[in-house]
């Protein structure tokens, strides 16, 4: 999940742009707890499409890539884990099992990965609830849909534009959105990529409490990977040998994934992480109140196909 840019323009007044740092793609993977220490910005969209769109004197211009691919999760928050030093079966193995009982069950999630943190919840029936909040060079805004039953979605977004009210959540028809940057952010089946994060996966170890370390590839851009060329040359090796920790709860079940970062050309080290909860319950999505619902006018549509 990236988001590249946002621009807002005022008339008259001159342009005034917000950027917010390319990071690394999330998969836009979406739902979980992301926590970015020593935050540094990741320099390389995925994908840049700018929208211009004026509606009552107001012009919104965005770029925003909500590109969801890549996501894993975070396990213990120790900061910097050392990836494990061999190969170890059984690590791999317990790790390819927790990632396919959680295709398919519910579950809720929170990432925290450069962009923002995404929260959220899937379940297999096709329910889908996320809510992406994150901050650009100060100003914090916020994106969030919602996915029901019979084809009924809503969006919401704090994003200032002419015709959008923060108040409101948008119903629209999914056959009016030709782009899914941002509506992929909660239609997609596996939010945090969790299907991506074992493919990255090097050498494993299962320790003892449930926990799996190991070598994570960042090469592969994503949510928790790294798009900045520069960074990923001052990384050298280290890139391909990102340190990993996986915590599995009591069933064997994905619980946190996080992948450190090393520091590099003057940047922190810093980690992005992705929390699992209610596995097999229930997915409990928040169905906005009838007073809250708003049909999705020319200005929503825009901004959803943008």
């Amino acid at each position: 999940m990236r988001i590249d840019h946002l621009a807002l323009w005022l008339p008259p007044a001159p342009l005034v742009a917000v950027s917010v740092p390319p990071s690394s793609t999330l998969a836009a993977r979406t739902v979980c707890s992301l926590e970015v220490a020593g935050r540094a910005p990741a320099a390389d969209p995925v994908e840049r499409r700018r929208s211009g769109g004026r509606v009552a004197g107001v012009v919104l211009a965005m770029l925003v890539a909500l590109v969801l691919a890549g996501c894993g999760g975070g396990g213990d928050r120790g900061g910097s884990t050392s990836a494990a030093a061999s190969t170890d079966p059984a690590g791999k193995d317990a790790l390819v099992v927790a990632v396919k009982a959680l295709q398919g069950a519910a579950y809720g999630y929170t990432m925290k990965i450069d962009d923002g943190t995404v929260t959220g919840v899937v379940d297999p029936a096709g329910k889908r609830q996320a809510r992406l909040d994150s901050v650009a060079s100060g100003v914090r805004f916020s994106l969030e849909g919602i996915v029901l039953g019979g084809g009924e979605r809503y969006f919401r977004t704090s994003i200032p534009a002419a015709g959008v009210s923060a108040k409101k959540s948008y119903r629209f028809d999914r056959t009016k959105v030709a782009h899914t940057e941002i509506i992929g952010l909660f239609e997609t089946d596996d939010p945090t990529s969790s299907q991506d994060f074992v493919a990255r996966v090097g050498p494993a170890r299962l320790e003892d409490g449930g926990r799996i370390t190991g070598a994570y590839d960042l090469t592969r851009g994503g949510d928790l990977g790294l798009a900045d060329q520069a960074g990923l040359t001052a990384l050298g090796e280290r890139a391909k040998a990102a340190p990993f920790t996986v915590a599995l709860d009591a069933q064997g079940r994905l619980a946190s994934v996080r992948v450190t970062v090393p520091a590099y050309a003057g940047t922190a080290e810093r980690t992005l992480t992705v929390d699992y909860r209610d596995q097999g319950k229930p997915a409990q999505v928040t169905v906005p109140k009838p007073a809250e619902v708003a049909p999705a006018n020319a200005a929503v549509y825009n901004l959803l196909n943008n």
